[in-house]
């Protein structure tokens, strides 16, 4: 009889779950990270993201939303399809121009610049124009519009991996210039990671980034930017920032 009663009480637990509204249910906020992303940005272990400031503000936004953070993390190659399919929800720190996809885009919050940095051992050219034909170390599959639009055909392009591996290149002199943005560079030369000695940088843009939102997803852009706005107001933002540099 007591099996009989517990039998009647799952199946109807279950029942009700799936009778109930799909928005009621889905609790999660999945969080989109790229592969090989490194600190300040995503520290992770045994495949899952475990720390940095994608960890932080993703468990941030889901927080607000009532909802648990999960994070995916994919290759570079597959980010836009798993947002145009709302097999995740959002992406954090990204720029239109480096993402183009059929999705929506929160406000932007994020400051950071994009800096073109020089070894100080190479001569640095004083405009933008002077790196035409000089090697520059840039990372596969991202865009540059300024450099493309000042050097164009003459802007060579040296590939890699990640920031990081150029950082390397740079140490080992492979590469003499290289472009990074402001808040890894200081993350890392605060940290002693990176010591070569640079010229002043040149400010390539000064930006913030946003969140791409998925449009088959579980959230709205609405939602995402409301919770935005909460956060700035409780400056939990600013302190994820500092605690990430």
């Amino acid at each position: 009889m007591l099996g009989t009663r517990m039998f009647l009480r799952r199946y109807l637990l279950i029942a009700s779950l799936l009778c109930m509204p799909s928005w009621l249910w889905a609790v999660e906020l999945r969080v989109l990270v790229l592969e090989g992303d490194a600190m300040p940005w995503a520290e992770v272990r045994n495949n899952q993201l475990s720390a940095g400031l994608y960890f932080d503000l993703g468990q941030a936004l889901a927080i607000q939303m009532g909802r648990k953070a999960h994070f995916v993390l994919l290759p570079r190659k597959r980010l836009i399809h798993a947002l145009e399919q709302g097999s995740a929800d959002v992406i954090c720190n990204y720029l239109p121009v480096w993402l183009p996809g059929d999705f929506d885009w929160s406000t932007p919050f994020i400051p950071n610049a994009e800096l073109l940095i020089s070894d100080l051992r190479a001569r640095k050219p004083s405009v933008l124009g002077g790196f035409a034909n000089v090697r520059i170390g840039t990372v596969l599959g991202y865009v540059y519009p300024e450099l493309d639009e000042v050097l164009g055909l003459r802007f060579l392009r040296d590939d890699a991996p990640s920031m990081h591996h150029n950082l390397l290149k740079m140490a080992a002199g492979r590469v003499q210039h290289m472009v990074i943005n402001q808040f890894e560079l200081e993350y890392l030369q605060r940290r002693g990671a990176f010591k070569t000695p640079l010229h002043p940088a040149m400010v390539l843009r000064s930006f913030k980034g946003q969140c791409a939102v998925s449009r088959r997803g579980l959230v709205t852009v609405a939602a995402v930017n409301q919770a935005i706005a909460v956060l700035q107001t409780q400056q939990a933002l600013r302190k994820m920032l500092e605690r990430s540099r």
